[in-house]
């Protein structure tokens, strides 16, 4: 060979091996866009940062060969592309843990591509396929089957677990339940003479009625007062006597213990009738204060007035049904 022929395979050599010098190795390729990584964030930035501080770790233990294995595989999440977790036959893993490597993966594998949940956990599910990679390739082999020594195993589980409890809390109804509760009335009439606002002889038996009945609810009721009058007189007049006749209810119960909180009044005057009559006819019937006392609630304000005769007239329907053997 001549000499010049020596020269230019020697030149030849010498710029390959130069550039061959020069080409970044994977880890230096992931090194360079580590900050760009940071910065993006998101599922696939953080697993392969995951990856890169995975293929660090093993480049300082003198692993370069498993080192240059996930540094390129950090490469392949940076740029978009689908990886799978690793397979424990490519690593000759621990027969013995064969079959929970399987079924954790699977469990990963679910959790993973549940709906948004790398949008809403990439941090942590990166982190979970780090784990398991780490447990495939390094720690499945016999020697780690001891907690203290499998420390990715050991953290791969519990955070599996935990972010299945969140994905299960997810899905349950967060919904406070309402309670529907039927109220419950007790009705009593307090009828009134012939344009008076004081009680005749019957009322005042009536009242004691009333009285008896509120000392069985200890405290837990509610009461309504609703004034009436006839149709004798003007109508404003009337509806001034229903209130002054609900008035002297109130402060008949007032002065046996009942607190002035617990007493809402309205007048209707002679707008709902018992009996429907003619203008300027006496009916006592509708000259009356309706006393409703409401159980277990702390207010009428839930309860309009037709609603409250409306549970009043069926629970008066049902009592007459039933004392004449009726379903």
């Amino acid at each position: 060979m001549s000499f010049l022929k020596k020269i230019s395979t020697f030149l030849v050599i010498f710029s390959f091996a130069a550039s061959c010098a020069n080409t970044p190795t994977p880890i230096e390729l992931l090194s360079s866009q580590e900050g760009n990584l940071k910065t993006r964030g998101g599922y696939e930035s953080y697993l392969a940062l995951e990856y890169l501080a995975f293929a660090r770790n093993l480049e300082s233990v003198k692993d370069k060969k498993s080192a240059e294995y996930f540094s390129k595989k950090a490469l392949s999440v940076a740029n978009g592309e689908y990886v799978v977790p690793e397979n424990p036959l490519n690593w000759k893993s621990d027969p013995a843990q064969m079959e929970e490597m399987i079924l954790m993966q699977k469990r990963m594998e679910a959790v993973t591509e549940t709906p948004h949940m790398k949008f809403h956990l990439p941090i942590q599910l990166s982190h979970l396929n780090y784990l398991y990679d780490c447990w495939i390739s390094r720690e499945s082999k016999a020697v780690f089957r001891a907690d203290e020594l499998a420390q990715c195993r050991t953290r791969f589980n519990k955070l599996l677990d935990e972010i299945e409890h969140y994905i299960d809390d997810l899905k349950k109804d967060k919904q406070p339940k309402v309670e529907i509760r039927e109220p419950h009335f007790e009705r009593y009439e307090i009828l009134f003479d012939f344009n008076i606002s004081k009680f005749n002889d019957k009322a005042n038996k009536d009242l004691l009625e009333v009285l008896k009945y509120l000392k069985t609810l200890n405290g837990d009721y509610r009461i309504l007062l609703v004034g009436n009058a006839d149709r004798v007189g003007l109508e404003l007049y009337n509806d001034n006597l229903a209130l002054r006749r609900a008035e002297t209810v109130r402060n008949y119960l007032i002065k046996n213990g009942v607190f002035p909180d617990m007493v809402e009044m309205r007048s209707i005057g002679e707008d709902f009738p018992d009996i429907i009559t003619s203008e300027g006819v006496q009916q006592q019937a509708n000259r009356t204060v309706g006393i409703y006392i409401l159980k277990g609630f702390t207010s009428f304000e839930s309860f309009p007035l037709p609603l409250i005769e409306n549970y009043v007239y069926k629970e008066e329907v049902k009592k007459a049904r039933a004392a004449r053997g009726l379903q």
